[in-house]
């Protein structure tokens, strides 16, 4: 078996469900509320159509992608890591941090690498212009299932910062 082949096999196996033709309940560009900001994860790629890329940010399951998808979430003004897997063993994730502001609206681009069968995944932050152009191209997804460990998001889910709590 081909090893891109055999990554589709795997990867249709998620523990994670998604759906589209919903109504975003977020647009993907436009302003941000001004008191959070809106990060919005973007996926357009021809290959691994089938593999399931779940996100989590602070540890907070907010979203996942799939084919030519992308989806919104609302996140407190402050530090966060997004991680972004296939909870397949063989594959590695992606990780990346920034620093939120209210009001602003931010692109994160999902990109993978395939080696031999691994997936890796790649995450960047985009502008607008290019997020608009991308999910265009894209269908909105919100996740339907879930592990037993982990909850379906809101409809809008929101990701707190990684503030120590006991300090404020």
């Amino acid at each position: 078996m081909k090893p891109y082949a055999l990554v589709l096999v795997l990867a249709a196996c998620s523990p994670y469900s998604i759906s589209g033709g919903v109504q975003a309940p977020i647009a993907a560009t436009g302003a941000a509320r001004p008191d959070v900001g809106t990060v919005c994860v973007i996926r357009s790629s021809p290959f691994a159509q089938a593999v399931t890329f779940v996100v989590h940010d602070n540890q907070t399951l907010v979203g996942a992608t799939k084919g030519h998808s992308y989806f919104c979430y609302e996140a407190e003004v402050g530090p966060h890591t997004i991680v972004s897997e296939t909870f397949d063993s063989t594959d590695h994730p992606g990780k990346i941090q920034i620093a939120i502001d209210p009001g602003v609206r931010y692109w994160l681009y999902q990109d993978h690498e395939n080696s031999l069968g691994s997936v890796t995944s790649k995450l960047s932050w985009i502008d607008e212009e290019r997020a608009a152009a991308l999910t265009k191209e894209c269908a909105y997804r919100v996740i339907t299932e879930t592990p037993g460990h982990e909850h379906v998001p809101p409809p809008v889910p929101y990701a707190l910062a990684a503030y120590d709590r006991r300090s404020r």
